[in-house]
């Protein structure tokens, strides 16, 4: 990493004047938050996979005979959710920000650099933000894990596997136990019929669940389109709430947007606690941060992963 002044300099000049600069002077460009693994029930595991089991009875009545007539089985369906290791790499010289306008982000009487005001303003205004930036709209749906290349960075793309990743595997599936089940929808969903196709997604979704917390994932923009066809169609109607995010009489399926789901198409359910979200501790260690030869290296690393418990309680609409 290199902090590049290049503008700095060429409208403030290569020198440090102090005139009162602070942190307040400086703005950081909006990043996204963490939305997605909040809708996931979370876990704590401590290895590299996740294991969980499903169970499958099969059909026990029948009619009555005096014979006794055993019939019944019990299976148990495996599944993984696999963690990934991430890990964020920055080295900088703090010494950079001297000889510009930034100079005040620089010391000139504590020796150990990385106690400068650069690096603890790098980490807690730019690197934590760019992480959950990071993996919202990278990872958490459009990831698909890439194993490294020794002494090469990766991509966030390429930390974990990701949503959309696991849906297209579970529709793969030929084993009816492990198969998502694939939704159809009679159009293409559009700004004038969002509200329809929303709907008639909902309707695909088996009738034994009625009353089991569900959700509806989407992209904001489907979501909107959702909102405004609904207010276009039925913005007149006596019981009409812009404010409703849930399915007309199943109050128990909601509706969210994801960010993580920018420019896909796809729409997705699952009940509430069928969608996981694996991590092996609570929250994150701080960063690492050591200095060698005037050079500053932090580091930090942890593990993650998202999925689902059980396929065939995953609902989806996979765009053509």
């Amino acid at each position: 990493m290199s902090i590049n002044k290049t503008k700095l300099v060429a409208a403030f000049g290569a020198y440090y004047n102090p005139e009162g600069q602070n942190m307040q002077r400086l703005m950081s460009m909006i990043r996204q938050k963490t939305v997605t693994p909040t809708y996931a029930q979370p876990i704590i595991h401590d290895g590299e996979v996740y294991k969980s089991a499903s169970t499958l009875f099969t059909e026990v009545v029948q009619a009555f005979q005096k014979k006794f007539t055993p019939k019944g089985d019990l299976e148990f369906i495996p599944n993984e959710i696999p963690l990934h290791q991430v890990k964020i790499d920055i080295a900088l010289y703090p010494d950079d920000v001297n000889g510009s306008w930034a100079g005040f982000l620089g010391s000139i009487t504590e020796a150990e650099r990385k106690n400068w005001p650069v690096v603890r303003y790098m980490i807690e205004q730019e690197v934590i933000p760019q992480l959950h930036q990071d993996m919202e709209m990278k990872a958490y749906f459009k990831g698909s894990y890439v194993a490294p290349t020794e002494g090469t960075p990766g991509t966030a793309a390429g930390a974990i596997d990701g949503i959309q990743k696991k849906l297209d595997a579970a529709l793969a599936e030929t084993e009816v136990t492990k198969k998502a089940q694939a939704v159809t929808l009679s159009e293409a969903i559009t700004k004038t019929n969002a509200f329809d196709m929303i709907e008639e997604f909902a309707e695909n979704i088996d009738e034994t669940l009625d009353g089991t917390a569900m959700t509806i994932y989407m992209s904001k923009k489907i979501l909107k389109w959702y909102l405004q066809d609904k207010r276009n169609t039925h913005g007149q109607d006596i019981n009409y709430k812009a404010e409703k995010l849930t399915i007309d009489f199943s109050d128990n399926v909601k509706l969210v947007s994801l960010p993580s789901m920018s420019g896909s198409d796809y729409v997705w359910a699952t009940p509430d606690l069928n969608f996981k979200y694996i991590r092996r501790k609570n929250g994150m260690n701080p960063p690492v941060v050591e200095t060698l030869q005037r050079e500053v290296y932090l580091m930090l690393d942890w593990w993650e992963g998202i999925g689902f418990q059980y396929n065939p309680l995953i609902y989806v609409y996979k765009p053509v």
